[in-house]
């Protein structure tokens, strides 16, 4: 039996459940577009000054109190006072007291550890940061007899601690490290030098 003839304009029967999905589809995007365009007027309005104080109204006015808190943040931040003859000396002018080696200055006021814990000292109008030897070694500075001192510092063979600062290379800063810090590498700007450690 010849089957019958197809006509050209005809298309194939769409089911119910075909339109019962793209109706569907349909309504899903237009809530999210919705939603989306919405958004910021209704978390603009839900937590405003107004409709937090109509909220306590209708709820027998329950509000929140806080108490002041027991002391004040906490901030890690160090300052001291620089010794009275502190300052940059020239290049090579180390000595401080008899005896000792060109770059020891005395008594540290500042421990490594407290140092690292605080991340940032400011003394004798200089910021003193930390960079590690294992982020960044030094083989490439050439600091003559280059080592890490008893205190974790990186040393040369003088007893200063290497800095880096945008001050000519070969200058001396007092610390408050125990150590005085000679110029090495570049990488910081103004009162800001940085300590090699450990």
């Amino acid at each position: 039996m010849p089957s019958p003839p197809v006509r050209p304009d005809a298309r194939p029967a769409v089911s119910r459940w075909s339109r019962f999905l793209g109706i569907g589809a349909a309504a899903t995007v237009a809530a999210f577009v919705g939603s989306a365009a919405l958004a910021p007027y209704s978390i603009a309005t839900a937590v405003s000054e107004s409709s937090v104080e109509a909220q306590l109204a209708r709820h027998g006015g329950q509000e929140l109190e806080t108490s002041p808190a027991a002391g004040s943040p906490l901030d890690t931040t160090i300052e001291a006072e620089a010794p009275a003859a502190g300052g940059a000396d020239g290049p090579g002018d180390g000595k401080r007291g008899s005896g000792s080696a060109p770059g020891v200055s005395g008594a540290a006021e500042y421990t490594l550890e407290e140092f690292m814990f605080t991340g940032a000292v400011h003394w004798g109008g200089h910021k003193f940061t930390f960079y590690s030897q294992q982020v960044l070694p030094g083989p490439g500075l050439e600091i003559p007899g280059r080592h890490v001192n008893d205190d974790g510092y990186v040393s040369d063979s003088d007893g200063f601690i290497v800095l880096a600062g945008d001050a000519p290379k070969g200058t001396v800063f007092e610390t408050p490290f125990g150590y005085r810090g000679k110029i090495y590498d570049r990488g910081t700007f103004g009162t800001h030098l940085d300590v090699y450690i450990r």
